[in-house]
């Protein structure tokens, strides 16, 4: 059976793999249905694309995967701009011209490890048992059993979203909001949504906010004016120097909020030690809902 899988005169299996790792990088499978290549699942867009992707993973590439995605992510496809053309947009919404780089939305899992990342608290810590990171309060209630949700200390509750604790019957708030599986069942393609949901919770979410609060801190690591601190902010979420309008609307943000705080010391606790702080939260939190920060 092993040997029947990959063996040169069975083109499925490469055409699969090869479709998948697609999807990963471009956001949609040549063939959309990557859970489905049979006579109900969608005829691929570019069959003589595929054809030759599954062949060079087959043979050239050896079948590694590596190797593979690196080909994917050097080609000038994948390369171009994601911006999107008044024309282009109203002739090929779906871009399956490919006519344009890929835009699509980080998955659960990224979104929250990239914050993480950007924050500079993520935990480089591997293997062992599950972590139970925050969430919020009353979510997880068992109703077979008094076992609960008791948020993992130090360095742990920073972990990658894969050692994340699940419970089907009570998944990960976060995950489930951004469209993560229940895994009753197994999920070959997660259909992402766009929910009002989703920025409540990159806004409320208690996880989100330490991660705020984590990124302020490293923003006002280095002495400097706010202009600076701001602008080491952006800079650690899109990676290049921000523009003047982006730095002077945050700047705005950022002397509204310490104004109200200065008035209202007490509101501004939840958020830092002072005024200043609690304002730069705010920014830092701004940053984390931006576009940018959720898609790829």
């Amino acid at each position: 059976m092993a040997q029947w899988l990959i063996h040169p005169e069975n083109p499925l299996t490469a055409r699969v793999l090869a479709n998948r790792l697609w999807a990963e990088l471009f956001g949609r499978g040549i063939v959309v249905t990557v859970e489905d290549f049979g006579a109900t699942g969608a005829k691929p867009s570019h069959p003589e694309l595929l054809d030759h992707l599954a062949l060079r993973l087959q043979g050239e590439f050896g079948w590694s995967i590596k190797r593979f995605l690196r080909e994917l992510a050097l080609s000038s496809t994948y390369a171009q701009s994601s911006r999107i053309p008044a024309d282009l947009a109203e002739r090929d919404p779906q871009n399956l011209l490919l006519a344009r780089g890929p835009r699509s939305r980080l998955s659960a899992e990224m979104v929250r490890d990239h914050a993480l990342a950007v924050a500079g608290v993520l935990s480089r810590k591997q293997y062992g048992p599950p972590v139970y990171p925050p969430q919020p309060e009353g979510i997880w209630n068992t109703v077979y059993s008094s076992a609960k949700w008791e948020t993992s200390s130090n360095d742990d509750r920073f972990r990658r979203a894969i050692y994340t604790y699940n419970r089907r019957t009570s998944g990960y708030p976060m995950f489930l909001t951004f469209d993560s599986p229940t895994r009753d069942s197994c999920v070959a393609r997660r259909i992402p949504s766009n929910t009002p949901l989703q920025a409540l919770t990159t806004w409320n979410d208690p996880a989100f906010m330490e991660m705020a609060q984590s990124l302020a801190t490293r923003m006002d690591s280095n002495a400097g004016t706010t202009r600076e601190k701001i602008a080491r902010g952006c800079r650690q979420i899109t990676l290049e120097d921000p523009p003047t309008p982006m730095i002077d609307s945050l700047i705005r943000l950022f002397d509204g909020a310490l104004e109200e705080y200065r008035r209202d010391p007490e509101s501004s606790k939840k958020l830092g030690d002072t005024p200043e702080r609690a304002a730069l939260t705010l920014v830092a939190n701004t940053l984390l809902n931006l576009d940018i920060s959720l898609t790829r």
